[in-house]
């Protein structure tokens, strides 16, 4: 699959960027314990759940998925 690029011309900086697409996964956890919530984004499941697992801090002995979804970003480079 081909991720189109877009190019930006910074008039300022006299400098070209480039963005290209970039598909990740973004996932919902609820810390009932704590009462938080937080969203993590990752290049797929397992990392965003490693994440919510360090997030976790005293007293979080349940963590619940709410929402999970893929994504789209934008990857910043300058050329």
């Amino acid at each position: 699959m081909h991720n189109p690029v877009f190019k930006v011309w910074d008039q300022q900086g006299k400098c070209m960027t480039q963005y290209q697409e970039q598909a990740c996964y973004k996932i919902t956890v609820r810390y009932p314990n704590t009462d938080r919530t937080l969203e993590f984004i990752g290049m797929d499941r397992g990392s965003c759940i490693m994440q919510a697992e360090v997030a976790k801090q005293e007293g979080d002995t349940v963590m619940l998925m709410e929402t999970e979804e893929a994504v789209t970003l934008l990857k910043k480079e300058k050329i």
